[in-house]
C-alpha cells in the first residue's frame, strides 16, 4: 500500500512538471497571438472618432459661453483698404442758358424785364465731400473686429485704412482664411457668423462623422466638399490635407463612395457632354474654334479642321473635342481614376490660381489637386514607382496608365467643420444649400439643387475670382459659365447668410 502511494506521488510530481513546461512553451504564443488586440496600431476609425469628440467639445464650449453682441457686417461687396471714409463729389456749377447772354451791359434792364447777370466766365464747378457710401459696412466691420478682440475701442474707424486692415488680416489668419485683407464673401460670412450657428454647423458635421465612422477604411482619400479639400488618411494616420477645388452650386461634386484603381501620368482630356454643350458648342459656332489649346476635334469620329464646319447645324453627339497632353492640358499631368459612371475623378490643372482663394467650388464636378504630384508619389509607391522615375514619364510627353495594387478607397463627404492637427477647429458653411448636415456616405448620385438666390450669390463670386487666362493662351479649358442675373434687394434680405 506504502509503494502503491509513493508511485502515485511520482507520477503526480511528473505530470505537473510535464505541465508546467507546457505552459512555459506556450506562453510566448498566447501573447503574440493576444497582442494584436491589446496593442492593435491606429485605425481610421480612432482618428475620425477624435476628430468627432473634437467638434462636441467645442460645439459644447460655444454654446454655454455667455452670449455677446455680434455685428453683422451684412451682404454687399467686397470691401479693401481705401473704401469708405469721404470722397471728393464734383458739383456741377449754374447751367447756363443756350445761346449765352446779350445784355447791353453787367445789370442792364433787359426787354423781357429781366435783369442780365454780370459779365464775365460762367460759374466753375464745386468740389465737395460727402461720406461714401461703403462707409456704414466699413464701420460695422471695424465694430465686428472691436467685438473680437482684434481691434481696440479707439481704432474705430469708417475708413478702410491701414489698421483695420491689419486687424482683418489677423481675423483672417485665426479662421484659416487667406491673409488677403479683404472683406470677401468668405470672410464677411466669418466675421458674421456668431457663436450658435458655428456650434451648429459643428454638431452637423459631428452627426455625419458619426454615422461615417462605423464603416471608414484605413486607407482613405477624404474629400469634404464644404470645406474644399482633399485629406489622406493611411494606415489610420492623417498623412495630409491639402486645398481643392470641388463643382460650382450649378455643376454639384455629388457625394460618393469609390476608390482609386489608376494613375494617368500626361493624360488627355476629352471635354465632357455638359461642358461641351453649354460652353464649347457656342464658342465653336461663334467662332470657330473649341477655345481650348492643343485640342483636336472630331466630328462622326473623324478629325476636322474647326473652322471649315457650319457648327450650327451640328448635333452635340456628333462631336468629341480633345486635348492633348501637356502644361496647357486641363487636367493638368496627373489623372487619378475613379470607377463611377458620373464622369467625376481627380486630377491636376494647368493653371493654379484658384487655390489661392478661399472660394474655390468652381469646376464642373471633377476635383482638381493643389498638389497633384505629391498624390501621385503617394499612391504610385506601392506600385514601385518612384519620383525620378515619375519625372521620367513626365518628361518623355506621353500618355501612360499605371494600376495599384491595390485601389484606394475615396469618399465624398459633406462636413461643415473639421479639426486641424493641432485641435484647432475650422467652421465650413455649406456650398450646397440642399444637402443634409448628416449626409456622410450616400450612393452614387448628384446633390439636390441649391437654393437659387444662394446659386446667383455663390456664381457671381465665383465668376469674379475665376483667373483670366493668360494673354498668350485662349481661354480656359474649364470656364465659368456666364454670370447668373444679379439677385434683386428681396432675394438678398431672404437668403441665408450662413449655412
Amino acid at each position: 500500500m506504502l509503494n502503491a502511494l509513493r508511485s502515485c506521488a511520482r507520477s503526480v510530481r511528473r505530470l505537473g512538471l510535464t505541465t508546467g513546461l507546457v505552459a512555459g512553451l506556450l506562453a510566448p504564443v498566447s501573447s503574440a497571438l493576444a497582442a494584436p488586440a491589446q496593442n492593435h496600431g491606429p485605425s481610421a476609425r480612432d482618428l475620425v472618432g477624435s476628430w468627432l469628440a473634437r467638434l462636441e467639445q467645442r460645439a459644447t464650449e460655444l454654446e454655454t459661453a455667455p452670449k455677446v453682441k455680434a455685428t453683422r457686417v451684412g451682404y454687399g461687396m467686397v470691401l479693401k483698404k481705401g473704401d469708405g471714409g469721404m470722397v471728393d463729389v464734383l458739383v456741377p456749377g449754374p447751367v447756363q442758358p443756350e445761346g449765352g447772354y446779350t445784355p447791353s451791359g453787367p445789370g442792364e434792364l433787359q426787354v423781357d424785364g429781366t435783369f442780365a447777370p454780370p459779365a464775365g466766365p460762367a460759374p466753375q464747378p464745386l468740389m465737395l465731400q460727402q461720406r461714401a457710401k461703403s462707409a456704414d459696412r466699413v464701420g460695422r466691420v471695424a465694430t465686428r473686429l472691436i467685438e473680437l478682440g482684434f481691434l481696440t475701442a479707439d481704432q474705430w474707424t469708417e475708413s478702410f485704412d491701414d489698421t483695420l486692415e491689419a486687424g482683418v488680416r489677423a481675423f483672417q489668419l485665426s479662421e484659416g482664411l487667406m491673409p488677403d485683407g479683404k472683406v470677401g464673401e468668405v470672410t464677411r460670412q466669418a466675421l458674421d457668423r456668431t457663436p450658435k450657428e458655428a456650434a451648429s454647423l459643428m454638431r452637423g458635421a459631428a452627426a455625419a462623422m458619426k454615422t461615417f465612422q462605423s464603416n471608414v477604411p484605413d486607407t482613405v482619400l477624404l474629400v469634404n466638399l464644404p470645406s474644399q479639400t482633399v485629406t489622406y488618411v493611411e494606415r489610420g494616420k492623417l498623412q495630409f490635407t491639402m486645398r481643392a477645388v470641388v463643382g460650382r452650386p450649378s455643376r454639384q461634386t455629388p457625394l460618393l463612395q469609390d476608390r482609386v484603381t489608376s494613375v494617368t501620368i500626361n493624360p488627355t482630356w476629352t471635354v465632357p457632354p455638359t461642358v461641351l454643350t453649354e460652353d464649347k458648342l457656342p464658342i465653336l459656332r461663334k467662332k470657330g474654334t473649341p477655345g481650348i489649346k492643343d485640342a483636336i476635334v472630331y466630328l462622326d469620329g473623324a478629325e476636322v479642321a474647326p473652322e471649315t464646319v457650319n457648327w450650327w447645324s451640328v448635333d452635340p453627339g456628333r462631336i468629341r473635342i480633345v486635348q492633348r497632353p501637356g502644361d496647357d492640358n486641363a487636367l493638368g499631368r496627373f489623372r487619378f481614376n475613379l470607377t463611377n459612371g458620373e464622369g467625376i475623378f481627380l486630377h491636376g490643372t494647368n493653371d493654379p490660381r484658384l487655390f489661392d482663394r478661399d472660394l474655390r467650388a468652381a469646376s464642373s464636378g471633377c476635383v482638381r489637386l493643389a498638389d497633384a504630384r505629391m498624390v501621385a508619389e503617394t499612391l504610385l509607391r506601392p506600385a514601385k514607382l518612384d519620383s525620378a522615375a515619375i519625372q521620367k514619364q513626365l518628361d518623355s510627353g506621353q500618355t501612360k496608365t499605371v494600376g495599384l495594387p491595390s485601389a484606394v478607397p475615396v469618399r465624398f463627404v459633406y462636413w461643415t467643420a473639421t479639426v486641424e492637427p493641432e485641435g484647432t477647429v475650422r467652421v465650413h458653411p455649406g456650398i450646397y444649400d440642399e444637402v443634409s448636415a448628416s449626409a456622410s456616405t450616400p450612393a452614387p448620385a448628384s446633390i439636390a439643387p441649391a437654393n437659387s438666390s444662394t446659386v446667383k450669390r455663390l456664381e457671381s463670386t465665383v465668376k469674379r475670382l475665376e483667373p483670366k487666362p493668360a494673354a498668350r493662351s485662349l481661354p480656359a479649358p474649364v470656364p465659368v459659365p456666364a454670370p447668373a442675373p444679379a439677385p434683386t434687394p428681396a432675394q438678398l434680405v431672404r437668403a441665408v447668410v450662413d449655412r
